[in-house]
């Protein structure tokens, strides 16, 4: 996001010294401007929270310049005020954590303040604490959903890996020898599915990411292997596609009792259908059927029933794939072969039209943020396969990963609960 220097002097109030000032970077705009200001000790939690805020696309960011002092015990609204600025974000560190104030600088009120307990350091799983607070502060000064205290799984080499939304914190998390494909998250944050591929097949791995521990879900009877998972919004239920000599179809399990597999599509060798993915409700899911000649999205009952075409398509449209229906049901993106390249396209249910997002490079595998508007995916636009995050309304864009190898196959997760790791 760019900055204009703008040249405004700005006391620093509560300094031993009242001379000091700082020159702040603000660009003023149609969202609201916000600055981060922090006490002694917690200039790491400061550049987090700032990196949180700028990146959930809802604010103009004011950033203090390198080296700028913190703040004393008392904060002056007046003078950030005279800026523009809506918000200020007070970080005071208190015993065993900091204590976060929200001032509107427009009507002098202090609409938030709480007491968190938080590793000043900014470090590993700590951070995850800060990006809660961080969440907190763009719903109360935004009224919107914040992705900051969310973690994106991806696939690297054999394995699946996990990443911070701002692109901190990665670490390998798959422990199979097999090689990973297609992971997905369970809708409470604890676990994670994938399929490991192996001489015999692929079945899907059930992993609890605290402890490791491993389940092989059950699948249907046929030799193959069983691939693109997706949990069910309650968590109790899989949906999945079962590759074999007799086609791709999809099944769904009770991932509860871990029993009972079912056939839900019968294409068999005329058609093969996979990539599903569960309206939020639970009633419905989209699909990849090949039934057209080609792949396009399908629309079903969560049992089967009334399968049909989702998104039009016509004799023209290039192949489509890996649709993945937003949290609050009123969009799916997938990904689409356009004039030789490779695009990531929104359909939204209001106008029944897809749209293209993306214009650079291939991009592919999209997936909604919890907040319905930001979406991840893979793409070549750099050079090399990275993931890239889009705020689809702004169209702000941003590189998530910088990996030695090809980053593919991200899942974002919901919002990481206080006692997940």
């Amino acid at each position: 996001m760019a900055m204009l220097v703008l040249g405004v002097t700005v006391p620093l109030v509560g300094q031993d010294d009242p001379r000091v000032a700082l020159n702040l970077n603000y660009q003023g705009g149609v969202r609201p401007g916000v600055v981060v200001l922090a006490g002694p000790g917690l200039d790491s939690v400061r550049r987090v929270v700032e990196r949180d805020l700028q990146y959930s696309d809802r604010f103009e960011m004011a950033f203090l310049p390198a080296g700028t002092p913190p703040i004393g015990d008392s904060l002056n609204m007046g003078v950030y005020s005279q800026v523009g600025l809506t918000w200020a974000v007070e970080l005071q560190p208190i015993p065993g954590g900091l204590a976060a104030s929200l001032h509107n600088l427009r009507t002098g009120e202090r609409r938030l303040r709480v007491l968190r307990t938080i590793d000043p350091a900014a470090t590993g799983d700590g951070r995850m604490a800060i990006h809660r607070l961080a969440d907190t502060l763009t719903l109360v000064a935004s009224g919107g959903r914040g992705i900051a205290a969310t973690r994106v799984l991806f696939v690297l080499g054999d394995a699946v890996w996990s990443i911070d939304s701002d692109g901190a914190n990665l670490h390998k998390v798959s422990r199979g020898l097999g090689l990973a494909m297609s992971p997905t998250w369970s809708p409470d944050g604890s676990r994670f599915a994938y399929t490991e591929i192996r001489d015999y097949g692929g079945p899907i791995i059930l992993q609890n990411l605290a402890t490791g521990a491993r389940q092989t879900v059950p699948s249907s009877n046929r030799a193959g292997m069983a691939i693109t998972p997706a949990f069910s919004p309650d968590g109790r239920e899989m949906i999945f596609a079962q590759t074999s000599e007799a086609g791709t179809d999809l099944w769904r399990v009770d991932i509860a009792r871990m029993c009972c597999a079912a056939q839900l599509s019968t294409g068999g060798k005329l058609a093969d259908n996979m990539s599903p993915t569960y309206s939020p409700d639970g009633r419905k899911v989209a699909f990849i059927s090949t039934r057209p000649g080609r792949p396009q999205i399908y629309v079903m009952d969560a049992d089967g029933a009334d399968q049909r075409a989702l998104v039009q398509y016509s004799l023209d449209t290039g192949p489509s794939d890996a649709p993945d229906w937003s949290p609050d049901g009123l969009k799916v993106a997938f990904h689409r072969d356009i004039a030789g390249g490779r695009q990531v396209m929104v359909f939204e249910f209001g106008t029944g039209r897809a749209t293209a997002v993306t214009s650079t490079g291939r991009n592919e595998d999209p997936r909604w943020a919890p907040d319905s508007r930001h979406v991840v995916y893979k793409s070549n636009r750099s050079g090399g396969e990275q993931l890239w995050v889009l705020d689809t309304e702004t169209g702000a864009l941003r590189q998530l990963t910088n990996v030695n190898g090809k980053a593919r196959m991200p899942a974002w997760s919901g919002p990481i609960a206080g006692n997940n790791p």
